[in-house]
């Protein structure tokens, strides 16, 4: 456990700490030889992530798809992309936090269909807010996401604790002045258990 402040406020991002994709998912989706990279799939993601654009989508992946010549159908794509697996102990993990009196919120970079999945799915139910990157018109690791959040909730800024699987999301917390925590995506929940317990809010 740290010596510095209490944390009040718990901050979690969600792919990669509480929610993973299946196996084969990369092989299924990039696999294809012709694939343009994950960083092709970024790019066209990136406006709707920051709510610069909220439809249209499904049909932007279709135009990558076609022009980067992948004969894979669009809806094989968001068939494998959508199966959002949430580690119900990391759950269980939030629960017991919030039952020591640590408010836990939600921090996600997503776009409103995916969000729209996981919000299906029950997991905003586990939290006292969340904060999708949509929604904001900002994203992570902007310090204005961050600023957002602090400004929201009225917290201080070193009683926020930040995890992440990302270096540079936790990178752009520590210069919005938060806490902040690598946990990475291959530790799955104990890798959480540990960094909850390692700051003092388990």
């Amino acid at each position: 456990m740290t010596k510095a402040h209490p944390i009040d406020t718990l901050l979690l991002d969600a792919d990669g700490v509480l929610q993973y994709l299946p196996k084969g998912w990369a092989s299924e989706v990039l696999g294809h030889p012709r694939w343009p990279g994950m960083q092709a799939l970024l790019d066209v993601e990136a406006p709707f992530l920051t709510g610069q654009r909220t439809d249209g989508f499904p049909e932007a992946i279709a135009e990558l798809l076609r022009t980067s010549g992948v004969d894979l159908p669009v809806e094989a794509f968001f068939a494998a992309w959508s199966l959002i697996l949430i580690d119900q102990r990391a759950l269980e993990l939030v629960d017991q936090v919030r039952a020591r009196g640590v408010k836990v919120h939600l921090a996600t970079n997503q776009q409103s269909m995916r969000a729209a999945i996981m919000r299906d799915q029950g997991l905003d139910d586990h939290f006292d807010g969340a904060y999708y990157s949509y929604e904001l018109g900002c994203k992570k690791p902007d310090r204005a996401y961050f600023d957002h959040i602090v400004r929201d909730l009225r917290v201080q800024r070193d009683r926020v604790l930040f995890v992440d699987d990302t270096w540079v999301n936790i990178e752009g917390a520590r210069r919005a002045g938060i806490r902040a925590a690598h946990k990475p995506y291959a530790d799955g929940v104990a890798g959480l258990e540990r960094v909850l317990r390692w700051h003092g809010v388990l």
